[in-house]
């Protein structure tokens, strides 16, 4: 696997969130509750920890494009809290007559690598749900890890030990794949009373690849969010 795969989390946070956020915007500015997929309990089974590296090569196998990296307006932190960020940024989305305009967008983040496996990350964007005429419609969670991982078994999700949830991808491109979903009110209210949050992308069926969260801050991270226009 070439160097330039190996990612630190800050440069995987920027790698991964380009290019993406204008989807996930798109998809929240027009999200309504009952038409958003709801993640799924966790199953039972067990989480290997210590997982072998698996024979699949992970990371991205391109780097996003050199022109939508320029063209992209350099994103705003405005609030650290540990593992979690505040960040800002401008994005294209549809206006009247199909007509871009460009709109901010605030979002909570958080990317974890894995120091010991080469490519595995998991980055974590928590941003407001818009309905019609930009009334609030609740919170949308887009995961993404590395593409290489098993699909059908999803992104597993555990608060201090006990099972939460499971996502399911919705898709991946060159660089990633990812899980969208409307992020249910009993998830987001576990993550702000926990002390540590793990989700779990699989290699294969049974072998788990955790990556661990601190939740400290994470309670702060959203408040700021919601207090921002």
């Amino acid at each position: 696997m070439r160097k330039d795969l190996v990612m630190t989390a800050q440069k995987t946070g920027r790698t991964v969130m380009a290019g993406g956020i204008a989807l996930v915007a798109l998809m929240a500015a027009s999200a309504m509750p009952a038409a958003a997929q709801q993640a799924q309990p966790a199953g039972k089974g067990k989480v290997l920890d210590q997982a072998p590296a698996p024979v699949t090569p992970f990371g991205p196998r391109r780097k996003p494009p050199r022109r939508m990296a320029a063209n992209m307006p350099k994103p705003d932190v405005v609030g650290e809290y540990g593992d979690w960020r505040v960040v800002c940024e401008k994005v294209p989305v549809p206006g009247k007559d199909n007509k871009p305009k460009i709109v901010k967008t605030c979002y909570v983040s958080g990317t974890k690598t894995d120091p010991k496996r080469k490519g595995v990350f998991i980055s974590v964007i928590i941003l407001k749900a818009k309905g019609p005429k930009g009334k609030p419609a609740g919170h949308m969670i887009t995961l993404r890890a590395p593409t290489g991982v098993f699909l059908p078994t999803g992104i597993a999700m555990e608060v201090d030990g006990k099972p939460v949830a499971r996502a399911p991808f919705t898709r991946c491109n060159p660089v990633f794949c990812e899980s969208t979903n409307q992020a249910r009110k009993e998830t987001l209210a576990k993550l702000k009373k926990g002390k540590k949050a793990k989700f779990i992308v699989y290699a294969a069926p049974g072998v788990g690849l955790p990556l661990e969260f601190s939740l400290k801050g994470f309670s702060d991270a959203m408040k700021k969010m919601a207090a921002l226009p």
